[in-house]
């Protein structure tokens, strides 16, 4: 099975890295400059898992040819629609598309433009991220990843597909309801990033404030109503799982949209926190914690285009 990984960065690079180690045919496709210096360096990978360091085959743009049996997408959401156009001519009759994207949103665009028999849904479950050296850090024990048909239908295709992925040194799982599991991440992440990026501070650090849990603990029951409403309620275990994850007192976890903010750059808050404002208006959420945090990246994203 010939891969396709669109990005070299935190996402596509760690499980890329993960595949080509187990002795996945996989390619990356980078930019120019990422390319140069994946060339000269290597792809290196810092993990509790086990450290890597492959000698990755590259492409750019440019030098696209042929089709792949998987093309897997780890750019950010407001990079899709130009993503879509470099890897359209690669993308055949019997390719699959698989996404791991933050959100929901991004189905409706994929299907529309590549076919929806072609499209599996993904949830990335790890954190991780590039440091100055453009090595990746694996952050915590997180490490999964987790594909399914849109119709949780079975696909020979899928089947294939996760035989190649069934050993390379993450947890892959299929799951026959992967918009679910979308979902689910959808909620859980539209709960850090709010908390987080409104307050500048990880998990630990909101939890040692005067009201930080009452906050959190409200954002995650908006974020929940909005899923029931939508369709994808969260089962009781996950509940509890979140609520734990989001108001433990050690935890020095942030969502990747605070590094985003710290470093000045773009944010996916749109995609993540404004997609799910968009159902709650659709169900008629109230949801007072999620738009205040919206406003505040809106606030964020408008002085940073505009100083």
């Amino acid at each position: 099975m010939r891969i396709l990984m669109l990005g070299a960065g935190a996402i596509g690079g760690y499980f890329g890295a993960r595949i080509h180690a187990a002795g996945g045919d996989v390619t990356f496709l980078a930019r120019p400059e990422r390319a140069a210096r994946l060339s000269e360096r290597g792809l290196r990978v810092t993990s509790v898992a086990g450290n890597l360091e492959i000698r990755p085959k590259l492409l750019t743009r440019d030098e696209l040819t042929g089709t792949f049996d998987l093309v897997v997408l780890s750019c950010k959401a407001f990079d899709l629609d130009s993503a879509m156009d470099v890897v359209a001519p690669v993308v055949g009759e019997r390719s699959l598309v698989a996404p791991l994207l933050n959100g929901v949103r991004h189905i409706d665009t994929l299907t529309a433009r590549f076919g929806r028999e072609r499209v599996l849904g993904g949830v990335a479950l790890i954190s991780a991220a590039v440091d100055p050296d453009g090595d990746i850090r694996h952050m915590n024990r997180m490490n999964g990843m987790t594909v399914g048909a849109l119709d949780g239908q079975p696909l020979p295709a899928l089947e294939a597909l996760a035989k190649t992925l069934a050993s390379p040194g993450f947890d892959l799982m299929v799951s026959d309801d992967i918009m679910q599991a979308m979902w689910d991440k959808f909620v859980f992440l539209a709960t850090l990033a709010g908390a987080t990026c409104l307050m500048r501070a990880n998990v630990g650090t909101l939890m040692a404030t005067r009201d930080g849990e009452q906050y959190v603990c409200a954002l995650i029951d908006e974020c929940m109503a909005i899923a029931e409403a939508s369709g994808h309620p969260l089962t009781g275990a996950k509940r509890s799982i979140y609520r734990n994850q989001l108001t433990d007192r050690d935890s020095t976890l942030t969502a990747s949209m605070l590094r985003d903010v710290e470093a000045d750059k773009p944010t996916e808050a749109e995609h993540i926190l404004g997609d799910l404002i968009h159902w709650a208006d659709l169900g008629n959420v109230k949801a007072p914690r999620l738009s205040l945090a919206y406003s505040h990246l809106q606030a964020y994203e408008r002085r940073r285009r505009h100083p």
